[in-house]
């Protein structure tokens, strides 16, 4: 080391220049300064791994997100088939499902044709087993979905849990929604047809009432139980509460 680097050496770290510095102490001072660099580098360095491995997290979660998501469409879709929405409902451009009850009630009477009458009534009766515990439900909807999206259990963080179960319990609601508002639906057309021809009353008197007139004063509550007993005969089965 040449006495003009001794010189800048010692300017640079704060200490006057002396002659008699020896060449050990200045390499002392030129050790300290290499170590507190590579301090600065070490500490940048494990900043940039703690951020890399968390954005590489961020997106293994999202990922996982993004196959649940799908996985649980295809359960649905599956259920949907199961429980016979798929031959009753109509889905528009923007994936939503609608029903038309017109189609299938004519003069108070149902009036499926054969194919949407077996739908309807095997899957009233599906849903009605499935729904009577609709905890194991959720459950059947969850090893469903991980099972086709290829995802270990044991690699769900307990944010991923959280999100997942939100998930399931809500596509479990709606469906259940769907499935009862069909049903609701048929029996509210029915009702709307009763009304509006009471005639078609005439074999649904209340016991111990000769004449439409006495039985109009319990007719409301009447004819939604009447609508609802004559759809879970036709499909054999209870309908969802």
């Amino acid at each position: 080391m040449t006495r003009s680097d001794k010189i800048a050496l010692s300017r640079l770290l704060g200490s006057s220049p002396s002659p008699r510095a020896s060449t050990d102490e200045l390499q002392g001072l030129l050790l300290q300064v290499v170590f507190a660099l590579l301090m600065v580098f070490m500490i940048a360095y494990f900043m940039f791994v703690v951020k890399t491995e968390k954005e590489q997290q961020e997106q293994v979660m999202q990922l996982n997100r993004q196959k649940l998501t799908l996985a649980l469409d295809k359960v649905v879709d599956e259920r949907c088939i199961l429980y016979g929405l798929n031959a009753l409902m109509t889905q528009g451009v923007d994936g939503k499902r609608s029903f038309d009850a017109s189609e299938h009630v004519q003069n108070g009477q149902l009036t499926f044709t054969p194919a949407v009458k077996k739908a309807f009534s095997l899957g009233s009766r599906a849903a009605a087993t499935d729904y009577a515990d609709q905890n194991a439900l959720q459950t059947n909807f969850m090893n469903e979905a991980i099972s086709i999206a290829g995802i270990e259990r044991e690699a769900f963080s307990d944010e991923e849990v959280a999100w997942f179960n939100e998930e399931v319990a809500s596509r479990v609601e709606l469906l259940r929604l769907d499935v009862r508002g069909v049903q609701r639906a048929i029996a509210a057309r029915l009702q709307q047809q009763w009304i509006k021809n009471p005639a078609t009353l005439s074999s649904m008197k209340m016991a111990g009432q000769d004449d439409v007139a006495a039985f109009a004063a319990e007719l409301e509550s009447e004819l939604k139980r009447k609508s609802l007993e004559l759809i879970s005969k036709e499909t054999a089965a209870e309908m969802l509460p």
